[in-house]
């Protein structure tokens, strides 16, 4: 039996945090959009740039292609229902393709609008550092010439940097268990596991009308009968049916054993109702059987 009492107490500070929530990852989810998007459409700009001059590039032009993304999101149809419509919406899958059509449009422009625009200075500053960092390199290469691969290994940097690298690594993998489960991780939290969310399911499944199998004619659905006649049934002021033959009918139908047996009048019929060994209610007519629902997730 599925114990809910601390998912029911956390359901109050739960739903309360939801808007919180759902706002936090929509703005990492922005900040990612951004950040993507900009990095596509940067490609396009044909001069030079510094680092820092990229990065405020990309963050900019991710902006607008966010704006844009979300300005024709709506408009591209996504016809979909049930569960992968909840995919699609928590994906955010019409967004991913505005964006990337916005990011390729704004490349594209951006491609056009900066032909023959080249930043000297920039250039010039660029490549006297890099002229600097090649004489470096040239003087490091010819102390290193007529070393081993050995030699240069056990440079004191190079052998300190080997082992913080393989040390790390080695603890790291010392302690690996395996990639966690985020679903186990929060149903844990608030102490609950997937037998729980089962029994769950099952119950909710139980409780739902089942609009793809009705009742056969004449009869009526024995969760109507527990619900309409609960109190009743709770009091045990229901008269027992004593009929042999609709509990024979019954139980071989349900192949369950019938524990007890209610006599209801409803809708100006007569019906049965069971309850087996199995936490199963039943239904029947005098001469006709009507189903069962198992209730053994919900007692």
């Amino acid at each position: 039996m599925a114990d809910f009492s601390n998912m029911l107490a956390f359901a109050p500070d739960i739903i309360r945090s939801m808007p919180l929530i759902f706002q936090t990852v929509q703005i990492v989810a922005y900040l990612f959009f951004v950040l993507f998007f900009g990095s596509i459409i940067i490609r396009g700009f044909r001069g030079y740039l510094p680092w820092h001059m990229k990065l405020l590039g990309r963050l900019g032009f991710g902006f607008i292609a966010l704006v844009c993304a979300v300005a024709f999101a709506p408009l591209i149809p996504l016809e979909s229902t049930g569960i992968y419509r909840i995919i699609f919406t928590l994906m955010q899958l019409n967004l991913w393709i505005a964006g990337i059509i916005s990011s390729v449009v704004l490349t594209l422009s951006l491609f056009l609008i900066s032909n023959k625009i080249y930043n000297v200075r920039g250039m010039e500053k660029a490549m006297d550092k890099l002229k600097a960092r090649l004489e470096k390199a040239k003087h490091v290469m010819k102390d290193m010439s007529g070393k081993s691969i050995i030699q240069n290994l056990l440079h004191p940097v190079r052998l300190a940097g080997i082992i913080v690298f393989a040390g790390f690594i080695a603890f790291a993998l010392i302690n690996f268990r395996g990639f966690p489960n985020p679903t186990e991780n929060v149903l844990s939290a608030i102490g609950l596991n997937q037998s729980d969310i089962d029994n769950l399911a099952g119950y909710i499944n139980a409780v739902s009308p089942n609009q793809t199998a009705p009742m056969p004619e004449g009869c009526v659905s024995p969760l109507v009968l527990a619900q309409n006649f609960q109190e009743a049934i709770l009091q045990n002021s229901l008269p027992v049916y004593a009929d042999s033959g609709i509990k024979t009918l019954i139980e071989s139908n349900s192949k369950e054993s019938v524990e007890l047996m209610y006599r209801i009048e409803y809708n100006q019929r007569v019906y049965a109702l069971a309850i087996t060994t199995k936490q199963s209610v039943c239904s029947a007519t005098g001469s006709q059987f009507c189903g069962c629902i198992n209730l053994g997730s919900m007692v």
